[in-house]
């Protein structure tokens, strides 16, 4: 919690917008879900979709414009992104038994990404 808390406290929108790619991936790797280093937001999305049948798309939409857009239009889009990343997160606990959230709160595989 404290390193994840520490990767968002900089004021760059584009490091913000991949601890917030970070962040999902480490609660993911968490759970159980393995994905490659190099696999792009859009993948995580749909990994997210097969395995949880939820759609992260308006989290891939705004923390890819956060990367990727233009400085002024990357401020509110890594807000948005942060916004969808605790909206995300909430529904994958919801979907998940308590001894898998108990699991993954003891997991310490989210440290290895």
């Amino acid at each position: 919690a404290i390193r994840r808390a520490l990767s968002f406290a900089g004021s760059d929108v584009r490091e913000q917008a991949t601890a917030c790619r970070r962040d999902l991936v480490g609660f993911l790797a968490d759970q159980g879900v393995e994905l490659p280093a190099s696999a792009t937001l859009a993948d995580i999305g749909e990994a997210v979709d097969r395995d949880f049948g939820l759609d992260l798309g308006p989290f891939v939409d705004a923390a890819t414009a956060a990367r990727f857009a233009p400085p002024r239009a990357a401020d509110p889009a890594v807000r948005r992104a942060r916004r969808e990343l605790r909206r995300s997160r909430r529904q994958l606990r919801r979907q998940l038994s308590l001894a898998s959230r108990a699991r993954g709160a003891i997991s310490l595989r989210s440290l290895r990404v």
